[in-house]
């Protein structure tokens, strides 16, 4: 009997072949493995109850790292002429029909990390250590199938022992075999005390950036996904690092050796110390309970840590302790993989660079993620889980394929075909050109090593996006057509998608998108049915001045909100602010949660300003926590139920909020938290209201306020209370990041409704 199966998944790069391999020849039969870009194709011939028990092996068995989609299984009737089981060199075939499964970057294994700290192994402290499980994947192919030709380690060519590894053992058919005889290497590059440069190359290029670092010092480092930057967590060394990045107080993550390092500092439960150990190597945010110098943390009531990725981050940490490892850019520009802009940009501002000569791609931040109702879910979605693809339990019944463009802050891409989509790496703000000339050149990318060409784009309804103005070049010159879908639409669409929801009503809350009015909305409750929507609700209107100065200056919009409901009264509102808002002179008016908690915090006196996005509400949520057993006020919205659409009133909210912190009877953090408590009342109410209009019952939240814990786990609470089914996001961020996988959820649920 003669069995042709072709095997779809992540089924390339994680030693799937050699594992085929080994099996089929377990169970007696002949025949080959060989990848065909999208998938793996197996032709194995032996005794009927052998294939059955091996095909039966093929769903449920698979190498660490590897998922199975599918298994189709033919039966043929021709000769073969294989002497035993083998392994056969891939054949290249249209990648076109259907997305490929192809794998992120993989954190270093707990075998190659024995391996390396062995003094009897032979890639002993070999800083670059790699596997057929662990490894460089996304960051370093230049084609599918993924084979080392195609990949940056075609230059390297394998010594006697890499050459015996890559054909038998954990090593078989590793495209990334290598060690310090043939290699990539790393090589320190620095200036001594006499202002000297030197290098140091191999073992000793760690040695002597151990001593470097502990005495103070700040190095770049060429990691697996990009550059980083590596110090030290002491209060002068990391100020330093504030000022040569431009970060003035976004906190730092921290790079621990192991789980165990991480609980001196953190609270750790089984599941999160399972996120820091797996694969993937997230940061993961967590409670502290023991903290570092000032100047890493700043004010975080959370510590991001995360393990080494690569073995010359253990190495570095087994030797320092704790360290600060964090991309190699200046704040809001794109992580640099480019060796020369790394010396434009930083060689005279650091202290030396620890690089090796293994070409990088495409970029990848660290992904962040912290844990609700044990479940991860993401701030930032980049190395280790792109670019795995989400797979829709109702994918479109045509083949067009879908580009969407997501939206100008925390941007990301996503492809779009039948049953698939692939997100993209978090790329950055497309303000700035280094992230623009990215973003394009990663969709190029993809579209060359997926073999994709767009059927249609959808991007966001903004007219000034750069994203939009992008896809209408693109629809221009493809010739294909260009669908708009508004923003907080898009946010509700990310979760729909991901659970694969026909309708629902939709709670988007953010700080900004672009209203099908014109406004600027943030606060919304959306009607969603398919690909359309109505807008069933939203937060009151609030007129803000100041155009793009509103979302960084809290000060400015809480005498907004003054102005809102004490015009001639007793508020000391500025009278340059006033006299804006009375003329009209640059204002806007918005829906905007986000807003509302900016003015909130400026209101308690806790942030004045953002220096980094959502700091307001970061600490107006650090306030709330240390208030939720303190006597708390009684606050609640107003809600206008008579038309349409529902309206809450956030001004009322915000005058009663004013008064009862201005009547010294409760304390900031109480305030704080009876906001917080009062917010997640009225989406409960007004989603109640919806469904008694139209019988819905799955709500689904989305918009980057919702990264917010306390909020978010007060929200679902009351909402599954009033028995509702309740969605959030899981595989992409709550916020902008994944507004691009909402558009392609709209693009393929369009051609179903063709």
């Amino acid at each position: 009997m003669i069995l042709l199966i072709k095997v779809k998944g992540a089924v390339q790069g994680v030693g799937y072949r050699p594992f085929i391999a080994q099996k089929a020849t377990e169970y007696g039969l002949k025949g080959y493995v060989k990848n065909i870009g999208a998938a793996v194709e197996i032709l194995a011939a032996g005794d009927e109850e052998k294939l059955k028990a091996f095909s039966d092996l093929l769903k449920k068995e698979y190498p660490a790292g590897a998922f199975i989609l599918d298994v189709e299984i033919t039966e043929l009737h021709d000769d073969v002429n294989y002497d035993d089981f083998e392994i056969i060199s891939s054949t290249d075939i249209d990648l076109s029909s259907e997305l490929p499964v192809f794998l992120p970057d993989i954190g270093i294994c707990d075998d190659c990390l024995s391996e390396m700290l062995d003094p009897k192994d032979v890639r002993y402290r070999y800083p670059l250590i790699s596997c057929a499980t662990c490894g460089p994947r996304i960051s370093i192919a230049d084609a599918l199938p993924y084979d080392r030709e195609n990949t940056a380690m075609k230059p390297f060519s394998m010594c006697p022992v890499c050459k015996r590894d890559y054909k038998e053992g954990r090593r078989r058919h590793a495209q990334t075999v290598s060690c310090f005889e043939c290699g990539p290497q790393l090589v320190l590059e620095y200036f001594d005390t006499d202002g000297e440069k030197n290098f140091v190359g191999k073992e000793a290029s760690v040695e002597v950036a151990i001593d470097l670092l502990r005495n103070g010092k700040i190095l770049g480092l060429k990691g697996v996904s990009g550059y980083q930057l590596v110090c030290v967590p002491q209060n002068e060394t990391t100020a330093k690092l504030r000022e040569i990045k431009g970060r003035e107080s976004k906190p730092f993550a921290i790079m621990f050796s192991d789980a165990k390092a991480v609980k001196d500092f953190c609270k750790v439960g089984s599941f999160e110390e399972e996120l820091l150990n797996s694969s993937a190597r997230p940061i993961v945010l967590l409670d502290k309970i023991k903290d570092f110098p000032y100047e890493v943390c700043r004010d975080s009531d959370y510590i991001g840590a995360f393990l080494p990725s690569a073995g010359i981050h253990r190495l570095l940490c087994d030797a320092l302790g704790p360290l600060i490892v964090t991309s190699a850019n200046r704040s809001g520009e794109p992580m640099i993989i480019d060796d020369g802009e790394f010396d434009t940009v930083f060689f005279d501002l650091v202290d030396g660079v620890l690089r090796h000569e293994r070409r990088i791609n495409m970029a990848q931040d660290d992904s962040v993620v912290f844990v609700h109702d044990k479940k991860p879910l993401f701030l930032r979605r980049a190395r280790g889980y792109v670019p795995l693809p989400l797979v829709l339990l109702n994918g479109a019944e045509h083949d067009k394929t879908v580009l969407s463009l997501g939206g100008d802050l925390k941007s990301t891409f996503s492809f779009g075909k039948k049953d698939r989509v692939i997100t993209s790496q978090y790329i950055g703000d497309l303000e700035d050109l280094g992230c623009l000339t990215n973003f394009k050149d990663y969709i190029d990318r993809y579209m060359r090593l997926y073999h994709i060409k767009p059927d249609m784009i959808v991007c966001d309804l903004h007219p000034g996006y750069h994203s939009a103005k992008y896809g209408q070049n693109l629809s221009e010159d493809m010739n294909i057509p260009i669908f708009k879908v508004q923003h907080h639409h898009a946010h509700v669409l990310s979760v729909m998608a991901e659970h694969s929801l026909g309708s629902c009503i939709g709670v988007a809350l953010d700080g900004t998108g672009y209203g099908t009015d014109g406004k600027i909305w943030g606060g919304e409750f959306l009607l969603c049915d398919g690909a359309e929507y109505t807008r069933a609700g939203h937060l009151s209107y609030v007129k803000l001045c100041g155009g793009d100065k509103a979302s960084v200056n809290a000060e400015l919009v809480k005498s907004c909100y003054e102005y809102g409901f004490d015009r001639n009264g007793d508020a000391k509102i500025d009278p340059v602010v006033k006299a804006a808002l009375l003329n009209n002179i640059n204002t806007f008016e918005t829906s905007s949660t986000g807003r509302l908690f900016d003015a909130v915090c400026a209101l308690l006196d806790i942030k004045k300003q953002n220096s980094y996005e959502g700091e307001c509400a970061i600490l107006l949520e650090n306030a709330a926590r240390r208030g939720a057993d303190l006597n708390k006020p009684s606050l609640s919205f107003k809600i206008d139920d008579t038309g349409e659409t529902i309206i809450a009133d956030q001004i009322s909210l915000f005058a009663d909020i004013r008064s009862a912190y201005e009547s010294g009877e409760y304390q900031k953090e109480a305030v704080a938290y009876a906001f917080h408590e009062a917010l997640s009342e009225v989406i409960a109410k007004i989603c109640h209201i919806i469904r008694e209009r139209h019988g819905e019952n799955n709500v689904c939240l989305s918009g980057g306020v919702f990264a917010n814990r306390i909020l978010l786990t007060k929200t679902v609470d009351a909402l599954k209370q009033d028995n509702f089914e309740v969605y959030i996001n899981e595989f992409v961020p709550a916020g902008d990041a994944g507004i691009s996988l909402g558009q392609a959820y709209y693009g393929l649920l369009s051609q179903k409704e063709v």
